[in-house]
């Protein structure tokens, strides 16, 4: 089963989410647009996972929240990956309590390693993906559609817990389905 670890998005951020998506595609933006339903903050994905490790998986989350306070992040901001010239990512961006989500992030990632999952090569970088872009049609500037939405502000989430969770490709999207939820103190 292909499993990641996440903190989860509020269904009003959701709707703001979802808003976003509908103004960037009524301006032309041809992407491949995240179902907001699933969209959640990713702190490890594990990729493909024998359900035989699923409670080893749990108990490492367990340990690596150990101690950790609920915390508040905002949504707000919006950009590119690698930028908004040649995007291939376009996202929202993750402000607030970043002093406490960046170790939960490290803890959980070392906790992972210990169980032999690879750590990331590149820096965490904490964000909502609102879309992929695969191709950059000639005449439709991304530059201008995210400069109309970079000062976006969608609200809070009240870190409380950090999920396990299961993800399904099917044709119609990916389908998640939550393993296990470790919640913080």
């Amino acid at each position: 089963m292909r499993l990641f670890i996440a903190i989860e998005i509020p269904e009003e951020i959701k709707r703001g989410i979802s808003a976003i998506q509908g103004q960037l595609r009524k301006s032309g933006a041809d992407a491949a647009w995240t179902r907001p339903e699933g969209i959640h903050l990713t702190l490890k994905f594990l990729g493909e996972v024998a359900e035989a490790k699923v409670p080893d998986i749990k108990a490492a989350m367990t340990g690596a929240v150990q101690g950790v306070a609920r915390f508040r992040l905002e949504i707000a901001g919006a950009g590119a990956f690698p930028n908004a010239k040649s995007p291939r990512v376009l996202w929202l961006g993750v402000r607030g309590d970043l002093e406490r989500l960046a170790p939960l992030h490290a803890s959980v990632e070392g906790a992972m390693k210990k169980l032999g999952f690879d750590p990331e090569d590149r820096a965490f970088s904490p964000h909502l993906t609102l879309a992929r872009i695969k191709y950059l049609r000639p005449g439709f500037s991304w530059q201008q559609a995210i400069e109309g939405i970079k000062d976006v502000k969608l609200g809070g989430i009240d870190v409380a817990a950090v999920s396990l969770m299961k993800s399904e490709l099917r044709p119609s999207g990916a389908v998640y389905t939550e393993m296990g939820k470790i919640e913080l103190i």
